[in-house]
């Protein structure tokens, strides 16, 4: 007796369903989120007159059979962000960890960089304003322009 063998359908994104119709009704209700997001990200990112961001401007030119490649694209960017960005108090640079990982052969140019990280924290720590400093400056300013109002 041969034993009878479900038939399972595939949806665009690789979702299985047990029939033709939901794996097509499953296509339609992803593409309406994916031009629904779409729609958004393009009216939030529209490129403002002072901005030069290529990307701004290439999101506009984004049309939705391209939109899973590029979101793809971006989450991936933001991933290799996360993994291989040093940043502190502002200041970004390549992370010397992700490079003692990823090129362990590179260490002059990870001993140049962790130099440089150093540096950065270094200048910034003799030449940025303190908070305190800033403060009494502005409370300084509003007493004297209220003292101008008030005569």
């Amino acid at each position: 007796m041969d034993k009878e063998r479900a038939k399972f359908y595939q949806s665009g994104d690789g979702s299985y369903f047990y029939s033709a119709d939901d794996a097509s009704k499953w296509d339609l209700l992803d593409r309406i989120g994916q031009l629904n997001l779409l729609h958004v990200l393009k009216k939030e990112w529209e490129p403002e007159e002072s901005s030069q961001s290529k990307l701004r401007k290439v999101l506009q030119e984004i049309n939705i059979d391209e939109f899973e490649d590029f979101m793809a694209d971006i989450l991936g960017i933001c991933e290799s962000f996360e993994e291989m960005v040093y940043e502190f108090e502002g200041n970004i640079n390549l992370s010397p960890e992700y490079l003692e990982r990823v090129y362990p052969e590179e260490k002059e140019s990870l001993e140049k960089l962790k130099n440089q990280i150093k540096e950065h924290k270094e200048w910034k720590e003799k030449h940025q304003a303190s908070y305190s400093f800033l403060t009494r400056k502005l409370l300084e300013k509003n007493e004297t322009d209220n003292n101008e109002n008030n005569l």
